[in-house]
């Protein structure tokens, strides 16, 4: 009998039961990684910069046009020399209180009449821009002295010139107005912070205005321009008191104004201080 050689059998290693927990969280770890890694890699980034807006045009309001400012009490529009005075408010009597009144026999009635005895006045029956410098016409303590000569001696802040009405029949236009501008510019050296009216040179009657040597209507209306054009030069403010006379716009002493076609009566120049007090200005 013979004898076979004996068949060694493996042993087969069975692992154990740790080893296999062991790789199975291995492995779980594993493919938690790879998933990980796969999301990230095809999800969408956040940190992509936002894309860049398209700039649109933008239509800039039209701006508004502003108002030009209004005349107030502390900021006024400059004065227009080349325009009479404006009607303002109606002021007392005793706003004349410190005003000198200069003038010829007009002037005379006007203080006379309405009893401006609270002013100064310096007038006088045919005084002319002339005889202001020349004739000795103001008693000035017992002395008499021209009316330039009393102004130097003189407290005043206003002044009220009328002159022309005598002056008309001169030869020459422009000897008026320079003896005028003179008169001024005295009376400036004297009180350089005066308010200075001029008053235009008043109408007469249509009847002296037709049968007068020098005195006409016409006459006056030239002189009263060249009045106001000096006004304007010379900054002084220009009053244009025949308006308070007239009743239309006829230039002319209406009926009944005066007696001799030339000088007021009493009521009429109480219409022409009215105007004064009416037609202030505030420098």
């Amino acid at each position: 009998m013979s004898t076979q050689p004996r068949r060694h059998r493996r042993r087969r290693h069975r692992a154990s039961p740790l080893t296999i927990l062991f790789f199975l969280v291995l492995g779980l770890a594993a493919l938690a990684i790879v998933v990980t890694v796969i999301t990230h890699l095809f999800a969408p980034s956040n940190d992509q910069p936002e894309p860049t807006p398209t700039p649109t045009a933008t239509v800039s309001p039209e701006p508004t046009p502003s108002l030009a400012p209004s005349a107030s009490p502390t900021q006024s529009l400059p004065y227009d020399f080349s325009q009479p005075v404006p009607e303002s408010s109606s002021v007392e009597k005793s706003y004349l209180d410190d005003a000198v009144f200069i003038g010829d026999s007009r002037t005379e009635g006007l203080v006379l009449y309405t009893g401006l005895s609270n002013a100064t006045s310096y007038a006088q029956k045919g005084l002319t821009v002339d005889t202001v410098f020349t004739d000795p016409i103001v008693d000035l303590n017992g002395q008499m002295v021209t009316v330039v000569e009393a102004m130097k001696h003189t407290q005043f802040s206003k002044v009220y010139l009328m002159f022309g009405i005598n002056e008309l029949g001169w030869a020459y236009p422009s000897i008026f107005i320079d003896k005028f501008t003179q008169l001024i510019e005295e009376i400036r050296a004297v009180n350089p912070d005066a308010v200075i009216y001029v008053q235009e040179i008043l109408p007469v009657s249509q009847k002296v205005s037709e049968t007068h040597s020098y005195i006409s209507n016409e006459k006056i209306q030239e002189f009263n321009q060249l009045i106001l054009n000096m006004t304007q030069e010379q900054k002084v403010y220009y009053l244009q008191v025949s308006r308070a006379l007239m009743e239309d716009d006829n230039f002319c002493l209406p009926e009944g104004a005066s007696s001799d076609g030339i000088h007021l009566t009493p009521s009429y120049c109480k219409n022409w201080l009215d105007y004064l007090l009416c037609h202030i200005v505030n420098p």
